[in-house]
């Protein structure tokens, strides 16, 4: 066949094509950046079902808990509460804010939480309440020796003033603190008497009367030295 005398004409057919350095060098980039888009396609969407398994974990959390609290017919719930101590009960009673009527409670109002009073309860109440005296002052009655002690504590509360004792002689105890509901003295000198006569009548009580001889010395210097300071 005279292929000059014949019109060519072109078309596209499927042949084999072998692919040269430069081809085999593109595919090679294109499968690498391939297979980044399918890792990266694969992490988004594990993270997707991460989420969406987050949420569905979330919505039947508080489905559980709605429920249960449905079927409880109450929460709980934090409200402001009115503390009152019973010290001498030893307890502490919480009553709804809500209940004062004019800033105190009513007659019958009922506790909604009691709780027996800590050691940490007692102080914190003992340095509120003393915390209302004035001018107070700790004062030394003897010398400590060992384990015995013997303070006295005085203050002024509304032009009044008040004592306590906290002493300590052969295991045995007294302790007290400021109290406005004790007896007072108009004058500080005055109360410190008082004072200290409770605590002669206390160690005589105590470790008789001859031991408690022991003590006066102490009493009167303390009288003495006091006596001396300007109220």
């Amino acid at each position: 066949m005279n292929m000059k005398e014949n019109k060519l004409k072109v078309v596209k057919r499927s042949v084999k094509h072998v692919f040269t350095p430069e081809e085999t060098a593109k595919l090679n980039v294109d499968f690498g950046q391939s297979f980044d888009s399918l890792q990266a396609a694969e992490a988004d969407k594990k993270s997707v079902v991460i989420q969406y398994s987050a949420k569905v974990q979330e919505a039947e959390s508080r489905m559980t808990s709605l429920r249960a609290t449905i079927n409880a017919g109450f929460e709980m719930r934090d409200k402001p509460l009115v503390i009152v101590f019973d010290m001498a009960a030893g307890k502490k009673h919480f009553y709804l804010e809500s209940d004062l009527v004019d800033g105190e409670l009513p007659e019958g109002a009922v506790a909604l939480i009691t709780e027996s009073i800590t050691d940490a309860d007692r102080q914190q109440e003992l340095i509120e309440a003393e915390s209302k005296f004035e001018c107070q002052a700790v004062i030394e009655i003897f010398a400590a020796v060992k384990t015995d002690f013997g303070w006295l504590k005085v203050g002024r509360l509304n032009d009044q003033w008040f004592s306590a004792l906290n002493v300590s002689i052969g295991g045995k105890t007294i302790t007290e603190r400021l109290d406005g509901e004790q007896k007072c003295s108009k004058n500080r000198i005055d109360q410190i008497r008082r004072a200290l006569k409770t605590f002669a009548g206390w160690v005589e009580e105590t470790i008789g009367r001859e031991e408690a001889k022991g003590f006066k010395n102490a009493i009167e210097l303390c009288k003495a030295g006091q006596a001396e300071i300007v109220e």
